[in-house]
């Protein structure tokens, strides 16, 4: 766990703000929250961030933002923000301190109300509160959180996207004489079965099977392998429901490894 953001510390209050810069008219988000109470938010509701909100009509006439002041929580959304957060943890990179530019800065060109996210936790530790701005994460469950925070801040029933645990959905081995790839059929509990390279007695593989596989996978130590690409010579992808994927530059020991205990399992 990175600096600044250990197990055994519990999220206290969030701030997030963000913007789609001049291209996404109104698109400016702020809040501010904790599990007591909104303790502000601001955003134009004439700007639909789901479906849910599309028909919606917006709450001020002005064009101006709508702001909205100590609101008390919705507990269980807090209960859902804290949750994903809290799986989000080995995601967050603390935003490092960067010199300023100098300026005038010659030849730079700048667009007036650029994009941006802007995100800050307060963590409640055994010395106090300790507050951290990050670069906001990726991937499926960061939707969710931005999900939960805009139904916090305007309730319309949103779907929040909850992912729950993070868990493997998928993965694909090469190496220059074989691979193999276990991928999910859609909408179905059966899993493709993908193999060059060596015989299968099958193409479709059951739940139960691929339960079989994902756990002898989550079983490998893969902490020592350094990012792989398509070209690696030994390639390990694993995909999970975050959409946060691995993609790992292994050894010849370990691909065999894997081959040899889908051999035996399937």
């Amino acid at each position: 766990m990175k600096k600044g953001t250990p197990e055994d510390l519990v999220l206290k209050r969030i701030r997030y703000g963000s913007s789609g810069g001049s291209m996404a008219y109104h698109s400016e988000f702020e809040i501010e929250a904790d599990a007591d109470e909104i303790i502000r938010t601001a955003y134009y509701s004439d700007c639909p961030f789901s479906p849910e909100e599309e028909d919606l009509p917006a709450e001020t006439d002005t064009g101006e933002m709508t702001v909205k002041e100590h609101i008390p929580m919705d507990k269980a959304l807090w209960q859902a923000l804290a949750e994903e957060i809290g799986y989000l943890k080995e995601q967050l990179r603390p935003v490092e301190n960067r010199k300023p530019l100098p300026f005038p800065v010659p030849d730079m060109f700048v667009l007036d109300g650029g994009d941006y996210q802007r995100l800050y936790l307060t963590w409640e530790t055994d010395k106090g509160e300790h507050t951290v701005q990050y670069y906001p994460p990726s991937g499926n469950r960061w939707t969710s959180v931005i999900a939960i925070m805009r139904e916090m801040a305007r309730p319309v029933g949103r779907d929040l996207h909850r992912i729950g645990k993070t868990r493997m959905t998928a993965f694909f081995l090469k190496t220059p004489k074989y691979s193999y790839q276990i991928t999910p059929v859609q909408n179905t509990e059966k899993y493709y079965f993908f193999v060059h390279g060596d015989s299968a007695d099958t193409n479709r593989l059951t739940q139960e099977q691929w339960n079989t596989v994902r756990e002898f996978l989550e079983g490998i130590d893969i902490s020592g392998y350094k990012r792989g690409k398509y070209e690696s010579k030994y390639y390990l992808r694993l995909n999970f429901n975050d959409g946060i994927n691995k993609e790992l530059e292994i050894s010849k020991k370990t691909a065999e490894l894997i081959r040899a205990f889908i051999r035996k399992n399937i």
